[in-house]
């Protein structure tokens, strides 16, 4: 059996990106790594961890297919999120939260390198 232990995800900035994962949607540090060719930063979300990967050198192999489509977290009050992100700056997909096929409400915004971040209220 497999078990999911992280999501990596190639940024221009890892410093700033860690600092948006942690103090805007709450993630911690667990590790940060740099040598010649990659810096890497290690969050912990929850029981899951992201990777953040940024290439100094370009990286060996050309990424295209297999993309990732967007993160999920969980918030206890959609409505007050929004708000928050739209305060700091943060671009919205819609104006208005979705209803998922299970009658949960959802919305996507995006993250320092346009990564589409969904939240779902609990």
């Amino acid at each position: 059996m497999y078990e999911l232990t992280h999501l990596g995800i190639v940024v221009k900035d890892c410093e700033r990106s860690a600092d948006f994962y942690c103090q805007v949607l709450g993630c911690s540090l667990i590790d940060h790594l740099v040598n010649d060719t990659l810096e890497i930063i290690y969050l912990k979300c929850g029981d899951f961890t992201i990777e953040l990967l940024e290439y100094i050198a370009p990286p060996p192999v050309t990424r295209g297919t297999g993309v990732y489509d967007h993160l999920a977290f969980t918030v206890s009050d959609l409505q007050a999120a929004v708000a928050s992100l739209k305060e700091q700056g943060f671009a919205f997909e819609s104006d208005n939260p979705l209803l998922t096929m299970n009658g949960k409400k959802i919305i996507f915004f995006f993250g320092p390198d346009g990564e589409r971040i969904e939240l779902m209220e609990a």
